[in-house]
């Protein structure tokens, strides 16, 4: 395997679908065999993460993948998947590198994928940091009226935001599935670029709000993960957002809650100077 510098793009191709990823610095780093994966979020993609990664790649190795649909990885308008497969799309890339090990790092949907991977092969995954992780299932059946309500509420939006995706509606299912989460008006503030971008990936919606979902977390599986788990929320997080980091913290046995500023502006909460706080939280788990 030839060096590359970070910034380059390889593919891991796995039942013919190519997922793109930047391999980060192959030159010896302190732990050869191991690597950081950044996990980008739903309507992003992996430049989403360009100044975390410039925070850990001083002297660890970063890989950073583009989702199915997003980035330069395949195109899946209107196919339907899993989050399964999303995260087996991350192991492929681990296995191209010959990366035995992994820190994984995922926002939203990439929280989701990143868990799913700590589920199905702890043995590969050395910690886990989800930012605000699209793990909303947790909260399915709660006893309390109240969080029953705003899983509902979330539903609703996000199956509307599915269906008009699935039909070429990208403004109505842009405006489903990102108001409630940034506000009625997420357009304003955000750069011609951003905004291009989040249409680019807009067709993404069709397949992946039904995937996640779908996503059943089993509460006695939670218990059993052992993986060191740190769950990071942003000073003004949702109150959803807010259960789901207590569910899991509450359920999984080695877990924390760190909470962040993350930026004002919902369209750039990971830019700008959160990568240096955030890179911190990320070093104190992996040990560094």
């Amino acid at each position: 395997m030839s060096d590359s510098r970070a910034g380059g793009t390889r593919f891991a191709v796995r039942n013919n679908v190519r997922v793109a990823y930047d391999p980060g610095h192959l030159a010896a780093p302190k732990r050869p065999n191991e690597a950081i994966v950044l996990l980008h979020d739903l309507l992003a993609d992996r430049s989403e993460f360009a100044s975390l990664r410039v925070s850990l790649a001083i002297d660890l190795r970063v890989i950073s993948p583009d989702a199915r649909g997003h980035g330069a990885s395949a195109t899946v308008a209107n196919q339907w998947y899993t989050v399964a497969e999303l995260a087996l799309d991350v192991l492929a890339i681990l296995d191209a590198e010959g990366v035995e090990r992994a820190h994984l790092v995922g926002h939203g949907l990439g929280g989701a994928t990143a868990f799913e991977l700590a589920r199905r092969l702890g043995d590969r995954v050395i910690t886990l940091t989800m930012i605000e992780p699209a793990l909303y299932s947790i909260l399915d059946n709660d006893a309390d009226p109240t969080v029953t309500g705003l899983r509902n509420e979330l539903r609703v939006s996000d199956r509307a935001a599915g269906d008009a995706a699935y039909k070429g509606m990208v403004d109505k299912a842009l405006d489903a599935y990102l108001a409630p989460r940034w506000g009625s008006a997420w357009r304003d503030g955000a750069s011609r670029q951003r905004l291009g971008a989040i249409r680019r990936h807009s067709a993404s919606l069709a397949g992946l709000v039904p995937a996640l979902d779908a996503y059943v977390i089993a509460k006695p599986e939670l218990r059993q993960l052992l993986v060191p788990t740190t769950v990071v929320i942003g000073e003004n997080a949702r109150p959803v957002d807010r259960l789901v980091a207590s569910r899991l913290a509450g359920l999984l046995p080695v877990a924390r809650i760190v909470t962040l500023s993350l930026g004002n502006r919902a369209v750039d909460r990971l830019g700008g100077d959160v990568g240096g706080p955030l890179a911190g939280v990320i070093r104190e788990a992996v040990g560094e």
